[in-house]
């Protein structure tokens, strides 16, 4: 399910689990979702890998429990937080951490009249450099981070990255797309 005023589920979404899925772990996963929003991307992960321990970081309190219900909807177990990401530090580090995070500059596009939509959208309460700092916070020190962008944030990104202790592995076109990009980082080291 999904709610009408928050922005929609995309293919970035599928995109996203699509690449987590073409990992290889040694042992199941401790993942994360950043921005889960509705619940899309766990609930897909912990329905193909159900030895996956999977959780979400939702900041917006609709959102939150509306993952909550489609997770209960699907019969997963995941743990959905209400928490800001800016400030999010967990005690045991994740393996795998995904992203779906706003993609367009505060100012740089036309709003829409529903608030959560635009959180969504814009960097209001999240930027890249947020995202980035949430990484190198809660990465295992072999984890990876996949982060879905358009590539006209390419630079953004890269000049972003050279402030943090991450590296970026490798970009690749998110399927189907030529406009979008799936950045894998890791930290230094």
């Amino acid at each position: 399910m999904q709610d009408r005023r928050s922005q929609p589920v995309s293919q970035a979404a599928f995109d996203l689990q699509s690449a987590a899925l073409e990992l290889p772990f040694a042992q199941p996963p401790r993942v994360l979702d950043l921005g889960s929003g509705c619940g899309i991307v766990g609930i897909m992960l912990a329905l193909q890998r159900p030895d996956w321990q999977v959780e979400g970081l939702e900041i917006q309190p609709g959102l939150h429990e509306l993952a909550l219900s489609n997770a209960s909807l699907c019969g997963v177990s995941i743990c959905f937080r209400q928490s800001d990401l800016r400030g999010f530090t967990s005690s045991q580090p994740y393996d795998l951490i995904l992203a779906n995070p706003p993609w367009q500059k505060s100012g740089s596009g036309r709003l829409s009249p529903h608030q959560s939509r635009n959180l969504s959208r814009f960097e209001l309460l999240c930027t890249l450099s947020d995202v980035l700092g949430c990484l190198n916070r809660n990465l295992t020190p072999q984890g990876t981070a996949l982060l879905i962008y358009p590539k006209c944030r390419l630079a953004d990104i890269r000049a972003a990255v050279t402030k943090t202790l991450l590296d970026i592995i490798s970009l690749f076109p998110a399927s189907g797309s030529q406009e979008h990009v799936i950045c894998r980082l890791r930290l230094k080291g």
